[in-house]
């Protein structure tokens, strides 16, 4: 008897539950928003690109429905001694979400940051120039008014360099553990720049990467990660620091290469104050134009 009483109460509970769910799910639908470290909507396609001078080998990844282009589309490279196949995990996951991503290794791995520059630069052109080129996977896809420098380590600083120099051609920067062994001028950086740094990082330490932070006035962040070890930027697993670069560099890119306002939740609203009160960072500031 008592379990023919406890049945009606269970089916109105679970029915609660279903009722919470749809609407929470409903929510985030409608708001647009999604979780940055998941992968996206779209599927991955590739080709390698016409040879270039400012780079030695290049692939350039893209959403396979490009019925839904043109993109957004950014630069990326790795760092001292890496290749551009290093940043797969990173390309894999940025493509998902609706980029092209134009991936180089610069003419000597074992170079000076002028060198990764100059790949960053050669990358945009290139973007450019395959956006008209006949045979060019990616012909009329890219969207020249939404290009991105990205890049880690020496890619990281030949990333603000090139953007120094390429002022508004680009729209937005992302400088992942950014290392200069040369002299510098960001004065003239006109893109949305973000520099990331880790607490434990000996290669790029965080103090350089905040000086590089402070040597532009364009609208600008600083995410200095709590526990982000150098390496783990090219780490090929599925790394809890990985999950947080996912987090900002997509969001990021939607939100100022997208104009995606609803992912400001992500870099400066309730979801980023979550991230704080997690212990994520060091230090995390803002700064507007």
């Amino acid at each position: 008897m008592r379990e023919r009483k406890l049945f009606p109460k269970l089916l109105a509970f679970l029915g609660i539950l279903t009722i919470i769910f749809v609407a929470a799910y409903s929510a985030i639908a409608e708001s647009g928003t999604f979780d940055p470290s998941l992968n996206g909507a779209f599927t991955r396609c590739s080709y390698k690109p016409p040879p270039n001078t400012g780079y030695l080998t290049a692939e350039v990844w893209y959403p396979c429905e490009t019925a839904k282009g043109p993109f957004a589309s950014s630069t990326l490279m790795a760092g001292y001694f890496n290749t551009h196949d290093d940043m797969r995990w990173l390309a894999y996951h940025l493509v998902t979400h609706g980029y092209i991503i134009f991936a180089m290794t610069p003419t000597d791995v074992m170079g000076n940051t002028p060198l990764w520059t100059e790949a960053h630069k050669a990358g945009i052109a290139m973007l450019k120039s395959e956006n008209t080129r006949n045979d060019s996977k990616i012909k009329g896809l890219v969207d020249i008014n939404k290009l991105q420098i990205m890049g880690y380590g020496k890619g990281g600083g030949g990333a603000l360099i090139a953007s120094a120099s390429l002022g508004s051609e680009v729209k937005s920067t992302q400088a992942l553990a950014p290392y200069m062994d040369a002299s510098y001028d960001l004065e003239n950086i006109k893109s949305a720049t973000i520099c990331y740094a880790g607490r434990n990082d000996e290669n790029s330490p965080p103090g350089k990467v905040v000086s590089m932070y402070k040597d532009f006035s364009f609208e600008k962040a600083l995410a200095y990660f709590k526990n982000f070890p150098y390496t783990d930027w090219i780490n090929t697993g599925e790394a809890v620091n990985q999950t947080h670069a996912k987090i900002y560099i997509t969001s990021w890119m939607k939100y100022y290469l997208d104009g995606d306002k609803k992912y400001d939740t992500y870099l400066y609203g309730g979801q980023h104050e979550s991230h704080l009160k997690a212990d994520w960072f060091y230090d995390y500031r803002r700064a507007t134009k």
